[in-house]
């Protein structure tokens, strides 16, 4: 039976899983540009600075990926279907009473996600993934503690 605090406790861990890399990324940034002999496998020093710039959009990706996959499992345990995203976000907020806030927070991170993804040209604000890890585990704290 799956535990809120897992899935709260995954969310979080991808967060941590990109502090780990950004420090990684800008040490490795650092000793590329003293020593670029480290730089291998026909690696140029511009595709790490790509690499770094993107590096907060690919972990929000995952975030959400993280906790939409949570909150599908809920949703699929209760009601048994498989609703687009966005109404799988305002469904859960009807249904466990989750304050308007955290639900246009939520979304908020969604559309975020979805214009990284998509490359869409009405892009939300970005936000950090620290941001969006709290909007997050804030909206999924209210789904119960098992399912």
């Amino acid at each position: 039976m799956p535990l809120r605090f897992e899935w709260l406790s995954r969310i979080k861990a991808v967060e941590r899983e990109f502090v780990a890399m950004r420090k990684a990324a800008d040490r490795f940034r650092r000793d590329a540009q003293i020593d670029p002999t480290i730089l291998t496998e026909r690696l140029r020093f511009g595709e790490i600075v790509t690499a770094s710039e993107n590096l907060e959009a690919t972990y929000t990706i995952r975030i959400f990926a993280e906790f939409e996959t949570g909150a599908r499992q809920y949703w699929l345990a209760k009601w048994g279907t498989f609703p687009r995203t966005v109404e799988l976000l305002d469904g859960l907020a009807a249904r466990r009473k989750i304050p308007e806030l955290r639900r246009e927070n939520a979304q908020w991170v969604r559309l975020y996600r979805n214009s990284l993804v998509h490359e869409r040209e009405d892009v939300p604000a970005s936000i950090t993934i620290t941001a969006a890890r709290s909007h997050l585990c804030h909206f999924f704290s209210y789904l119960p503690r098992q399912w």
